[in-house]
């Protein structure tokens, strides 16, 4: 197993109309890799009540946890092999111990999927990149409320030569 999927933010505070869509592909995705054995994270957003980003980014406050808002959408509910990473901030890898993690389960390869591609999710992805995993992002496993946004993200990532396949692609090769 050098593969690990990473799925980034997909609780019940953070999932709208504007992702709806990519639950079924991500669901797709997520059994594919159990049956193949690969490693499942849940990079989760994860606030405190007067956590100060709400104030410096004018945000409801979301994803405090210990709310119901804080878990994973029902569709894609963790198993008991998964591994889920409380993040306080946008990148997965940002003061959380995925890295380690990653590297103590000899992983290289990350599918990186979720919400949103313009902020989480591209933060992950860089860092993932500059941590030196090889990434890939399936295209119709990622969404932004801006479908500008999302794909001017999509192609600043073909910058870093990440690799964008649809999940049915995608997981003929996992």
């Amino acid at each position: 197993m050098t593969k690990a999927v990473i799925i980034v933010d997909m609780q019940k505070d953070n999932v709208g109309k504007f992702c709806l869509s990519i639950i079924p592909n991500i669901q797709l995705l997520v059994d594919e890799a159990r049956k193949k054995g690969l490693l499942v994270v849940y990079a989760c957003d994860t606030r405190f009540s007067d956590d100060s980003i709400f104030k410096k980014l004018q945000m409801p406050v979301h994803t405090v946890k210990g709310t119901e808002g804080w878990k994973v959408v029902d569709e894609l509910s963790p198993n008991e092999k998964d591994i889920i990473i409380e993040k306080p901030r946008m990148s997965a890898f940002f003061g959380t111990s995925l890295d380690f993690l990653l590297r103590e389960k000899n992983i290289k390869t990350l599918i990186v999927c979720g919400i949103r591609t313009e902020i989480c999710l591209f933060k992950t992805v860089l860092d993932a990149f500059e941590l030196g995993y090889e990434v890939i992002v399936p295209v119709d496993c990622c969404a932004s409320p801006s479908p500008e946004t999302h794909e001017a993200i999509l192609k600043v990532l073909d910058i870093l030569k990440v690799k964008k396949p649809k999940v049915k692609d995608l997981i003929k090769t996992l």
